[in-house]
């Protein structure tokens, strides 16, 4: 074996050792595992596997990174280099529980199930081994959910002692906010329901108005979840959104770029035109936020939904103070 080779197998073995359920076995048995191992690279947006399929490999990150979405499409984690993805689900033969895709240019070893399962039955001490770094990782994971857990349960109670004194003072402010109309509608002699319903109008004007257009229904509701404090109203394309500016007050607008009839740079070069101080984002899993900027978008928000990251934007955007649209 030439010196670039032997160079190149025992950083291959090092990167394996890292790997927590190979950590425990022998170099010699790890060659093994490294015989099983097939390069496969992967760009952004490619999926590594999906939900609900059968489990069968397992990947090693070596480079790049993943984004983990749940089938609902919202991301929940990243993952970096150097892990394994879909490990327990080789070892327990559990259908994948969520979508693993590369969010950079990303390169993995794949190890299919078949023959990992084969060395596992031909080698009673790397199966050994191997189960006992399993429960390990098990054990770890379990004692940090107890930890997560015991967190959760503080903060909730902590929320559910605030939530208690805001639903006191709220039903406080509206006894004050009736008797205020009671009294209003006793001195100016106008009806209790027109004094009600003009307040409410009133009120309504403070929540600021997102239009969310994307012919994905799923993404519309994810995003509609993910901003509680606002007013998000609905579109399915931008023909349809461009008719809904022209009727609603507007604060923001979230399109999706890749659309039917009138897609997202076609919206916004109408709105800029009808509209020009009405903020509008960009958000897709084809176009990138250097690519927003240079089609003038006020912000990108990437795909798959990440939820901290929407409410971020979303808020610094409104907090930019531009104008609304009548």
């Amino acid at each position: 074996m030439a010196m670039a080779d032997r160079d190149k197998e025992k950083l291959l073995l090092q990167v394996l050792k890292k790997i927590p359920i190979f950590n425990g076995l022998a170099p010699t048995q790890v060659r093994k595992i490294l015989a099983l191992c097939v390069h496969k690279s992967y760009a952004p947006g490619d999926k590594v596997c999906v939900s609900g399929t059968p489990p069968d490999e397992m990947f090693v990150l070596l480079s790049g990174e993943v984004g983990i979405i749940t089938v609902e499409g919202l991301r929940v984690a990243t993952i970096l280099p150097v892990t394994m993805v879909g490990e327990m689900g080789v070892i327990t033969g559990q259908p994948r529980v969520a979508t693993v895709e590369a969010t950079k240019p990303t390169a993995t070893f794949i190890i299919q199930k078949g023959p990992f399962d084969a060395v596992l039955r031909e080698d009673d001490e790397i199966r050994s081994k191997v189960y006992r770094a399993i429960i390990d990782v098990l054990s770890g994971k379990l004692s940090n959910d107890n930890v997560r857990l015991r967190d959760y349960q503080q903060e909730k109670s902590r929320f559910e002692g605030r939530i208690a004194v805001l639903e006191r003072r709220l039903t406080e402010q509206e006894r004050r906010a009736e008797i205020a109309l009671d009294l209003a509608a006793e001195v100016s002699g106008r009806d209790h329901a027109e004094l009600e319903l003009h307040v409410n109008e009133q009120v309504k004007d403070l929540i600021p108005r997102i239009l969310v257009v994307d012919d994905e229904a799923e993404f519309r509701r994810l995003v509609k979840d993910g901003l509680p404090s606002f007013d998000v109203i609905e579109a399915s394309d931008g023909a349809e959104a461009l008719d809904m500016v022209g009727e609603e007050k507007l604060d923001l607008i979230i399109t999706d770029i890749r659309m039917p009839q009138m897609d997202g740079i076609q919206l916004l070069e109408a709105l800029r035109a009808q509209y020009p101080d009405l903020p509008v984002l960009a958000t897709s899993g084809y176009m990138d936020a250097a690519e927003a900027t240079e089609h003038a978008f006020d912000g990108f928000i990437e795909k798959p939904l990440s939820l901290e990251p929407l409410q971020h934007i979303v808020e610094t955007t409104l907090g930019q103070g531009r104008p609304a649209a009548d």
